[in-house]
């Protein structure tokens, strides 16, 4: 699968803060899903759910040749 410089991806949290999808709370140091266009944080819990969803639709997009605005 091809990756963008705009993809979301996993990172480790510089700073502590807040889901963007269930609001909980995450600590510095902690594997988040990082949205870079929205600059948004998903904790892992709710990554793993994003990230799954998020492969899934790319290597549809990859398979059909379309590029849906990535």
């Amino acid at each position: 699968m091809n990756r963008y410089a705009g993809d979301p991806h996993w990172i480790e949290a510089r700073h502590p803060g807040n889901c963007r999808s269930c609001g909980g709370p995450f600590a510095r140091g902690e594997r988040v899903f990082y949205w870079p266009r929205q600059r948004a944080v998903s904790c892992g819990v709710c990554g793993e759910v994003e990230a799954r969803r998020f492969s899934a639709e790319a290597a549809d997009e990859e398979l059909l040749g379309g590029s849906h605005g990535r």
